[in-house]
């Protein structure tokens, strides 16, 4: 029971950092009088400080999967290419099923959206999207909804709701009227259900963290290139 209580208050604090650096910094700063313009450094400044401060609540864990991952690396590598491949393809035909559904039920769906930096060009701009968008919200994502939620919730309803309240959390990040919510959210769904199946059969975050960082790395390239 102790146990149960500790990890539910992991989770709540981490989603309720992320939500804070996400969507309530400035305006949080705009109640109290201080207008900030945003900037590439201070957006890279708050999203260093929300990786440090997910770090500081998960990463005993994490430090251990990820010296376990380094054990047999050329092994573990390839594993992690495989099932960043089946989960590319696994969500391009969710987006292709998705879109379909959208049509036919006349709802908006934005579909998959990538950060291709290979087309950008190398100036500080480039490092601060690297940074926020391939390395530090894969591995805070990975870490609150799938690590934090599966601590919580044992077994193969971790996986399910690891999906379903990473679908909430976009959901209300996204707003709007139920429809086009729930159909927007349904590939995040699918997305965070592979990504703890992935911890789930591995017994290791890392697996978890590196595939989300080539996906998110690599499937704008791939996109463009297939597509």
């Amino acid at each position: 029971m102790k146990d149960v209580f500790v990890n539910l208050i992991k989770l709540a604090l981490s989603i309720l950092i992320v939500l804070f650096v996400e969507t309530y910094f400035y305006k949080l700063l705009g109640l109290i009088g201080i207008h900030l313009a945003k900037s590439a450094i201070i957006t890279l400044i708050i999203y260093i400080i929300e990786f440090i401060l997910i770090y500081i609540i998960y990463g005993r864990e994490i430090s251990s999967a990820f010296s376990k991952y380094q054990n047999k690396f050329g092994n573990n590598v390839l594993y992690t290419i495989i099932s960043y491949i089946v989960i590319f393809i696994a969500m391009m035909i969710t987006n292709y099923i998705l879109k379909i559904i959208a049509n036919n039920i006349n709802l908006p769906y934005h579909g998959l959206n990538f950060t291709n930096i290979f087309d950008k060009t190398f100036n500080f701009d480039f490092i601060v999207t690297f940074l926020i968008n391939i390395i530090i919200i894969p591995f805070v994502k990975v870490a609150i909804f799938v690590l934090g939620i599966n601590n919580l919730i044992k077994g193969k309803s971790g996986i399910f709701f690891s999906g379903f309240i990473y679908a909430l959390y976009e959901a209300f990040l996204i707003g709007g009227t139920f429809g086009n919510v729930f159909i927007d959210v349904i590939d995040e769904f699918i997305l965070f259900i592979l990504l703890s199946f992935i911890y789930r059969k591995n017994s290791n975050i890392a697996f978890s963290i590196i595939t989300f960082i080539f996906y998110e790395l690599f499937s704008a390239l791939l996109i463009t290139k297939l597509f």
